[in-house]
C-alpha cells in the first residue's frame, strides 16, 4: 500500500512540474483565433488562387502591354491585391506556428517573428502599390 502511494506523489510531483513548465509557454487563448485565420485565408485563397493561375495561363503568351492593361482594369487588380494580401496573411500565420513550435528561445522566438512580420509588410506593401502603380497610371 506504501508503495502506490508514493508512486501516485511522485506522478503527481512530475505533473505539477510539466504543468508549471507548461505554464511558462504562453497563452492558450489566442490559438484558436489563429486557426480560424489560418481556416479562412486557405478558404479565400482556393478561388482567389484558381483565378490567378488562370488569369496567368492566359496571359503567358501576351506582350507587357496586354498584361498591363489586364492588371489596369478594375477586377483583375483588386482581385490580385485580394490574392496577395490573403497569401501573405496565410504564410504569416503559419510561419508564425512553426516558429511556436520549433524556436525556443524568448528571444530568437520574438526576433524570428519581428523579420516575418516585417517580411510580409513589406512584400505586402510594395505588391500593393505596384499593382496600385499600375491600376491608376492608366
Amino acid at each position: 500500500m506504501a508503495d502506490i502511494r508514493s508512486l501516485s506523489n511522485a506522478t503527481s510531483l512530475r505533473d505539477g512540474n510539466v504543468l508549471r513548465r507548461v505554464r511558462q509557454l504562453g497563452s492558450a487563448r489566442d490559438g484558436l483565433g489563429e486557426w480560424r485565420l489560418q481556416r479562412r485565408t486557405a478558404l479565400a485563397l482556393i478561388p482567389l488562387g484558381l483565378y490567378f493561375v488562370a488569369s496567368m495561363l492566359r496571359l503567358a503568351t501576351a506582350d507587357q502591354s496586354t498584361a498591363a492593361a489586364w492588371l489596369a482594369s478594375p477586377v483583375p487588380a483588386l482581385l490580385t491585391i485580394l490574392f496577395v494580401v490573403t497569401l501573405l496573411a496565410h504564410a504569416a500565420v503559419g510561419l508564425r506556428s512553426v516558429l511556436m513550435d520549433y524556436v525556443h528561445t524568448h528571444a530568437r522566438l520574438v526576433a524570428a517573428e519581428l523579420l516575418v512580420r516585417g517580411a510580409v509588410v513589406l512584400l505586402a506593401g510594395a505588391s500593393v502599390l505596384a499593382v496600385l502603380k499600375l491600376f491608376l497610371g492608366r
